[in-house]
């Protein structure tokens, strides 16, 4: 990974299925299952699916960059994780309350907060 993951974002990597072998986010190297990010690229046959991305690393680091932007916009974890996860694709309420134990904050706990939970 060379530099340090945060803990948010091994949370969501987890939660995004990452590590498991033939998951979507193991094979395209993209932890965060992001659909577009600095380093992903598409096939022509699913130009807006999940990015691939050339290294894990670059993966960790787009994951890390979307946290930082929702860090920047001044998110809530559960602002963040409803507009990473939407309802529409995912079950946002499970996401959140998986994310927020495993962190050991609240909901309202704003994301440049939580990024710096160890």
């Amino acid at each position: 990974m060379g530099r340090k993951v945060s803990k948010l974002a091994q949370l969501i990597a987890t939660e995004e299925g990452y590590g498991i072998p033939g998951s979507v986010p193991t094979r395209n190297d993209n932890p965060g299952d992001l659909r577009w990010s600095p380093h992903s690229f598409h096939t022509a046959d699913s130009p807006d699916g999940i990015g691939q991305i050339d290294t894990v690393a670059d993966g960790w680091a787009d994951l890390e960059r979307q946290l930082t932007l929702y860090a920047e916009r001044g998110l809530t974890v559960a602002q963040a994780i409803y507009e990473f996860a939407p309802p529409s694709e995912n079950n946002s309420a499970a996401y959140l309350a998986y994310v927020v134990k495993g962190l050991g904050c609240s909901s309202d706990t704003l994301v440049r907060d939580a990024l710096l939970i160890t």
